[in-house]
């Protein structure tokens, strides 16, 4: 039995010092934790978890209001975020996109605080396009002609979960809307899914400890 924090360290260290993996922290911090948490990283290398305080109707709605899509392409992530990083260092113009990311996270938290939902939304579609610009594959032409049809159908805001370039297409938009973005997009499948909130725990522990 370990701690959150022990849990996410270790695995940090594990994929990107022992592995040499070219990813971030977020993963294995949010999956430790589980459920809504505003994660600083900072450049000390220390990670600051605070949760994020959402009304239960507010966070129901909000679950209503996403829809999540499996756009049955796959992809390196380890290609796209070591394409990102070398963007991010040595791109001024890429490292001025990134902070105005990372002052988009303190807006979202903001509205998830507040019950702003289309705030979110809004600012999920800001999110993604100063994200598509960090590297060449995290977006491309089908990914982009996918996310303007959800617009077009009623989406607010989206994004390519994980690095980008294939994977999970996760869509903002309000409930009625879900039927028609759906129908704009036929070759995609839903997925069923839902918030956790305790994050990585032990499930099943052997007898006699083994």
């Amino acid at each position: 039995m370990v701690s959150a924090e022990r849990l996410a360290a270790e695995a940090c260290t594990i994929e990107m010092q022992r592995c040499s993996k070219p990813i971030g922290k977020q993963d294995q911090y949010i999956a430790a934790y589980g459920g809504f948490q505003f994660i600083q990283f900072n450049p000390d290398e220390s990670v600051y978890v605070d949760p994020i305080v959402m009304r239960t109707e507010d966070r129901q709605r909000l679950h209503a209001a996403l829809l999540m899509l499996y756009t049955g392409t796959t992809r390196s992530a380890a290609g796209v975020l070591q394409e990102q990083q070398h963007n991010l260092e040595n791109d001024a113009e890429r490292r001025i996109l990134l902070g105005k990311m990372v002052r988009l996270a303190w807006q979202v938290r903001d509205a998830l605080q507040q019950g702003d939902l289309d705030g979110f939304g809004e600012a999920l579609d800001e999110g993604w396009q100063l994200k598509r610009q960090l590297a060449g594959g995290i977006s491309n032409p089908t990914i982009d002609g996918w996310y303007e049809r959800a617009r077009r159908a009623g989406a607010l805001g989206g994004k390519i979960l994980g690095a980008g370039g294939g994977g999970f297409l996760l869509l903002y938009a309000a409930p009625e809307k879900h039927p028609a973005i759906r129908a704009a997009l036929p070759g995609l499948r839903s997925i069923p899914f839902h918030f956790e909130p305790q994050g990585s725990k032990i499930i099943y522990v052997e007898e006699n400890g083994r």
